[in-house]
């Protein structure tokens, strides 16, 4: 046999195992679907929804790790704040610099004097992963990449982002000078930490991020290119529109990830799932990791209106007193994400309310929990209607209880509320 048959044959056995083993992550997938979802990939991972903030699954969520380009989601967010603090425009005309040249890893193949548009930039980093663009938009909002660390850095404590440190906008590997020494480092997260971001961002620029990342192609004007967007749940699932994928020797393979689930087929509202996986040992893995999620909790958790809004939650007595009550009341829909084949149950904890202090707090909170006592909602609750605008009797009740409560001191003990003048 001779050496080109060999090598042909070798490629064909390589390229068979590899279809394999894609094979067999599909079909772990399909039995996870018919029995319960778990990420054996991942090694920290987390999903929730927007709309109640469940969490629906969680692996290692606190654990803290490298976060490669995920970062640029925290990039993207700093340029959306400078341009809707109308520090900064899209169609600012950003010209590279020779530091913002970078051939490591992904890129825009930009060179020193190329002029491209914020807005082009952006689309570049989020959607090819172009590290080179994240230098250049870094440089053009924060005046120097230090100082755009420390725009992110102040952004993460904002958003409550515990564990998570940045050093640079594009997640790479870099030398920094601790005490004398030269060491490498690389932006760290946990996987919380990054739903936290996801889900601000969601919330705070809809429209503008999704115009950018449910796209599958990035046609680049400046540079003539048009390559795949590297999220590779885009072309699999037609609801989802999000969000970034990163990789780094040291982080492994990671994506953050979203989707809509429409008001139909089981839910009664429109809603968005939004997860993270960090760390999975390949391409196909982490592939094959998120799409099941996914599938799974599209399927088998639906969005479910349990009070409508302004509609009557309970009656209850005001300061333990039998002579008064009051209707209790939701001022906003009170949604759960719920497993269909999942029980749940709910429970009332009331507060004091100082009406001297605002005579419109809630009075207490509903509480949602699963069958092992996790809470997956809590709302806020109210009587009927402001009190200003209760009916006549309904304000007797409570100010006479008020003064009552006042005079001797009671307050609440969960069990019911109390009211009381200051």
């Amino acid at each position: 046999m001779n050496q080109n048959r060999i090598i042909f044959f070798r490629k064909m056995v390589i390229a068979s195992v590899m279809s394999l083993a894609l094979s067999c992550q599909f079909a772990m997938a399909s039995y996870a679907e018919s029995t319960r979802y778990n990420d054996s990939f991942s090694r920290s991972a987390i999903i929730s929804d927007i709309d109640t903030g469940r969490i629906i699954y969680e692996k290692n969520a606190d654990n803290v790790q490298s976060m490669a380009s995920i970062s640029k989601v925290m990039t993207l967010l700093v340029a959306f704040d400078a341009i809707d603090s109308k520090k900064a425009s899209e169609d600012d005309v950003v010209t590279i610099a020779q530091s913002d040249v970078n051939r490591y890893g992904t890129h825009m193949e930009l060179v020193v004097g190329d002029k491209v548009t914020l807005r082009e930039l952006m689309e570049g980093m989020m959607l090819i992963s172009a590290n080179d663009a994240a230098l250049a938009i870094a440089r053009h909002i924060g005046g120097s990449y230090e100082n755009f660390a420390k725009l992110m850095n102040k952004k993460a404590v904002e958003l409550g982002m515990t564990n998570t440190k940045f050093y640079n906008p594009n997640g790479l590997p870099e030398q920094i000078n601790y005490d004398g020494r030269i060491m490498s480092v690389e932006n760290k997260t946990t996987a919380r930490d990054v739903l936290k971001l996801s889900f601000w961002i969601y919330k705070k620029y809809p429209n503008k991020l999704i115009k950018i990342t449910n796209r599958s192609y990035f046609t680049g004007v400046a540079k003539k290119i048009n390559k795949e967007n590297t999220n590779p749940l885009i072309p699999m699932i037609s609801s989802v529109d999000g969000l970034k994928t990163g990789f780094t020797d040291s982080a492994g393979y990671c994506l953050a990830y979203s989707m809509i689930t429409d008001k139909g087929n089981g839910n009664d509202s429109k809603n968005r799932l939004v997860g993270v996986s960090l760390g999975a040992p390949s391409k196909d893995a982490r592939k094959s990791t998120t799409f099941n999620a996914l599938t799974y909790i599209a399927k088998h958790y639906k969005t479910k209106i349990l009070y409508s809004e302004n509609s009557k939650i309970s009656n209850t007595n005001i300061a333990g007193l039998s002579i008064f009550d009051i209707d209790v009341s939701s001022r906003n829909e009170i949604k759960v994400m719920k497993k269909d084949t999942e029980k749940i149950k709910h429970s009332i904890r009331y507060n004091t309310v100082k009406l001297m202090d605002n005579n419109d707090s809630p009075i207490g909170k509903i509480v949602i929990k699963d069958k092992y006592d996790n809470i997956i909602s809590e709302n806020n609750i109210y009587t009927e209607k402001p009190l200003e605008k209760l009916p006549y009797f309904d304000k007797l009740k409570i100010s006479f209880s008020a003064i009552y409560s006042t005079l001797f001191g009671i307050d609440s003990n969960g069990e019911y509320p109390v009211f009381k003048l200051f």
